[in-house]
């Protein structure tokens, strides 16, 4: 199917690079038209010497101005990697909202209802009575929860996204010591429940149980909690019959959600143990207590004291209390998607466009070679065109092999046109070989996250030190020529 707006982007490249190349002949016609001025009062070979003195000058400054204007196509491609990569974010949005969203699990919970009764005087001076109704909220004193995830992905057109399917299972001990209400006019124990609190309903599987006291218990949706980490879930009603003091409950469900899952410590001692088939763990606000990590899974574990928070074992429905100060969280992270990669890409474009143009004109004024603007430009737009290959490429195979190809594509364009437009193998090869080493650095670069910076830098002072070199002769030419045109000069004068 084709993309329109790939073939908008490529129509607008094209025309700013003929705009491009129109403003810099223009340039290099009025500075060669400015130059012969200065010079036409010297005829025949002086003429042509002094014309080329110091070509190296004129011929900087024009580059320099051409690859500013290549901060044009270079800017549009990255503008459309970033158009892109928001449509592969919204894609992923989404898949969430249909398969299940980021989990974060608190259960379970004891909730037992109660009232209160106030005696207040209006504004007449009457005495009235006031019916508070209000919840208590039992955390448990053993909590243990295991998580074994299963990952899998959801495809959209060319996009992925990373789900997962999660066996959950939570066991806590209670007993039940509720503290001085003020005002207090009963406790419902005939109405406590068990809550179980989750972030999406919607990633709720199939039969998911409560048990207690070896009873499978009568399963309704929602929590009736006020809390932002406690407002949504499921809940099961206690036998009225149940001796509330101690007691101990178990439950089992299976979650569907994508790239996270966490648990939030509620027990005055909690276990959490999280695994899940997915090589690339990120473990953030609290870390796990241990680890273990290979190349097909990993497994973490938290043991969590309650003098770690700073929220209550018992408190009420209507307190407004932070239970996301303390959250084990397990993400399966994906490694920077091939788009953020793209981008990052894109952001070494303009140092492409002028150590590969820095190089091309070392090489005119050592080698002896002579390249025109036309040349340049056209030379710019495969550098461009690079990373729209790059970005096209790697919606539809991996990154590696998508750079790869981008890669010597370009590089076999520029060297096999470098050749013919010198009429010199060795000039398009030597070309080719600079090229191919800078897309191994950059490769590199974005393969090390971490160093990247080290290695971008190293990049450029190598590259400074070997245009140092090749261009250590550069003021020796220009003396010798310099003393040529003065014993012509005084040749003429004679």
């Amino acid at each position: 199917m084709i993309d329109f707006t790939t073939v908008l982007v490529v129509i607008a490249i094209v025309i700013f690079l003929g705009i491009c190349a129109i403003i810099g002949l223009v340039c290099l016609r009025w500075l060669y038209s400015r130059y012969a001025e200065q010079t036409s009062g010297i005829t025949g070979d002086l003429s042509g010497r002094l014309a080329n003195s110091n070509p190296l000058m004129i011929k900087a400054v024009v580059i320099g101005f051409l690859t500013l204007l290549m901060l044009i196509p270079t800017a549009l491609v990255h503008d459309l990697m970033n158009e892109r990569h928001s449509l592969y974010r919204s894609v992923l949005y989404e898949t969430d909202q249909e398969w299940g969203q980021e989990q974060t699990i608190a259960a379970p919970l004891l909730v037992i209802p109660f009232t209160t009764e106030a005696r207040i005087t209006d504004s007449n001076g009457k005495d009235k009575i006031v019916v508070g109704h209000d919840k208590l909220i039992i955390l448990p004193d053993q909590l243990k929860l295991k998580s074994n995830l299963e990952h899998g992905f959801r495809e959209r057109s060319i996009y992925k996204s990373l789900v997962y399917t999660a066996d959950v299972k939570g066991s806590a001990s209670f007993h039940l010591d509720p503290p001085p209400i003020k005002n207090l006019q009963k406790i419902h124990y005939d109405q406590a429940y068990i809550a179980i609190a989750l972030t999406d309903n919607s990633g709720i599987g199939s039969s998911p149980t409560v048990t207690l006291a070896g009873k499978e218990l009568e399963l309704t949706p929602g929590t009736g909690l006020l809390n932002n980490y406690l407002s949504r879930g499921f809940s099961a009603q206690i036998d009225p019959e149940q001796d509330l003091s101690a007691f101990s409950v178990a439950f089992d469900t299976t979650l569907r959600g994508s790239r996270n899952i966490s648990a939030i410590p509620l027990g005055m001692n909690t276990q959490i143990e999280i695994s899940a088939d997915w090589p690339h763990p990120s473990f953030r606000q609290f870390l796990p207590s241990t680890r273990e990590i290979t190349s097909d899974n990993f497994s973490a574990t938290w043991e969590v004291s309650h003098l770690s928070r700073n929220y209550p074992q018992i408190f009420n429905n209507s307190d407004d209390l932070n239970l996301g100060e303390i959250i084990a969280e397990a993400q399966l992270f994906e490694p920077v998607s091939h788009y953020g990669t793209s981008i990052r890409a894109a952001k070494y474009g303009i140092m492409f466009v002028a150590l590969t143009y820095l190089m091309l004109l070392v090489f005119e004024f050592t080698r002896g070679i002579r390249l025109h603007l036309v040349q340049y430009l056209l030379v710019g737009v495969s550098l461009s065109v690079f990373y729209l290959l790059l970005l096209t490429l790697s919606e539809h195979i991996s990154f590696s092999l998508s750079y790869s190809l981008a890669a010597g594509v370009t590089v076999l364009s520029i060297a096999s046109y470098i050749t013919a437009a010198t009429k010199g193998t060795t000039n398009g090869l030597a070309i080719g070989a600079l090229l191919s080493a800078l897309y191994g650095f950059l490769y590199s670069i974005l393969q090390m996250e971490d160093y990247a910076l080290t290695m971008g830098s190293g990049l450029l002072l190598l590259v400074l030190l070997v245009m140092m070199y090749m261009t250590r002769n550069l003021n020796r030419v220009s003396e010798k020529d310099n003393d040529a045109i003065s014993s012509d000069k005084e040749i003429l004068e004679t």
